[in-house]
């Protein structure tokens, strides 16, 4: 009864499947690129390459899969050349597996974003940015049943059920904003928004579809602080909103800093937790050393609705990103708190 109640599911995200929502992930931000393309560049260094793992629904038997791998890497233009402002490019590529129909999800996007710094000194900056790709996806129905072939015994494999493509691909592409600042070295702040499949193109396994894939609108904040001499602290929100799904995930992390001089590099191991409202308590762990980042989540199902099929489960995740300099960074103000 667990497995029918999983086609189901299955079928009512992947049939109509412009009505289904995006890949989202617990630990967002390690994966600024996949929440807002103005994020493209922002950072303390450089460049920046990272990658962010996804597996859940763990409790479903073989040969159901739910996997989301994603990498990412940007870097920062002319920064330092011209009064503060500079120019960010990245690429980010995912591929992401769902179900017994192994639905695959390959997104491929390229951004280029624009930061004009608001003071002589650089230390807060309005950014615009671009992300534009392909998405491609593809699936094997032979692999699936649905609810004609039932006869009250099994599945025979007969439907009327008639699909014209195993593979789409379709351009992409989204937009957004944010304002980041440092207001003095204890702490920094990020506040943004951005709009996704601004085309909101067709996407069907259908030969005659008008479904299309409704925009995604994003708004996010984050701070970063240090309390006292050893002690960090690091709230997140991220509010996403698609067609009549919506999603809240707010929380924080607390660090403490391991390195004995409160003056030097911060050595950071954190723990936290976060809440998807409605569906999980997401509790996090992680570090952050000299550019080094790392953090593993796991989702904990906390959803009635899910529970038949979930068993309470949910899904762990594992996030890496560094952080390096070409060059130096140049600061008005000497920053002893880290940000992801």
């Amino acid at each position: 009864m667990r497995k029918a109640l999983l086609y189901l599911v299955l079928l009512s995200g992947i049939v109509p499947i412009a009505q289904a929502q995006d890949i989202h992930f617990s630990q967002f931000y390690y994966s600024p690129l996949t929440f807002n393309p103005a994020l493209t560049g922002a950072m303390d260094g450089t460049y920046r390459i990272g990658g962010i793992y996804k597996n859940q629904w763990s409790s479903i038997n073989s040969p159901f899969v739910y996997s989301t791998p994603s990498i990412a890497g940007d870097a920062k233009l002319f920064s330092g050349k011209f009064d503060g402002n500079y120019l960010g490019v990245g690429l980010m590529l995912m591929n992401d597996r769902s179900g017994d129909g192994n639905l695959r999800n390959f997104t491929a996007m390229v951004s280029l974003s624009y930061h004009q710094a608001l003071d002589r000194e650089a230390n807060y900056h309005l950014a615009i940015g671009l992300q534009g790709g392909m998405v491609q996806k593809s699936i094997d129905f032979e692999k699936l049943n649905f609810a004609d072939e039932f006869d009250g015994l099994g599945f025979n494999n007969i439907t009327a059920e008639n699909f014209k493509y195993y593979q789409i691909a379709y351009s992409d592409f989204a937009a957004g904003a944010v304002l980041y600042g440092v207001p003095n070295n204890r702490s920094r702040f990020q506040i943004g928004a951005a709009a996704f499949h601004l085309t909101t193109p067709t996407e069907s396994f259908f030969e005659t579809s008008e479904n299309q894939l409704d925009m995604r609108f994003v708004v996010h904040g984050s701070y970063a602080t240090r309390l006292g001499q050893k002690v960090y602290f690091f709230p997140f929100a991220q509010y996403q909103l698609q067609n009549a799904d919506n999603e809240l995930v707010w929380g924080a992390n607390f660090g403490y800093n391991t390195n004995p001089s409160v003056r030097g590099v911060p050595q950071i191991f954190y723990v936290g937790c976060f809440n998807r409202l409605r569906y999980d308590i997401v509790p996090t762990v992680g570090m952050m050393m000299k550019g080094l980042q790392a953090g593993l989540s796991y989702d904990v199902n906390i959803s009635s609705d899910l529970n038949p099929a979930t068993g309470g489960k949910g899904g762990f995740e594992l996030a890496l990103a560094y952080i390096g300099n070409i060059t130096p960074p140049k600061h008005y103000k000497k920053i002893y708190c880290p940000s992801f």
